[in-house]
């Protein structure tokens, strides 16, 4: 990701590629949070991905 994401349709270009990532590492569930959902992004914000692995995974 080189753009600035600003809002979750921005975010949304990226879902292939996130789910991508995802699927290489095992990954059960991603879900997003923080002030990009809730509307409060800021210049200095980041992207909040609360990440749940397959239960195997080490």
């Amino acid at each position: 990701m080189t753009e600035r994401v600003s809002n979750l349709t921005d975010l949304q270009h990226y879902r292939d590629e996130i789910l991508r990532i995802a699927s290489q590492h095992r990954v059960r569930q991603i879900r997003v949070f923080g002030s990009l959902v809730n509307g409060n992004l800021t210049p200095t914000s980041d992207i909040d991905f609360l990440v749940e692995f397959e239960p195997d995974y080490k």
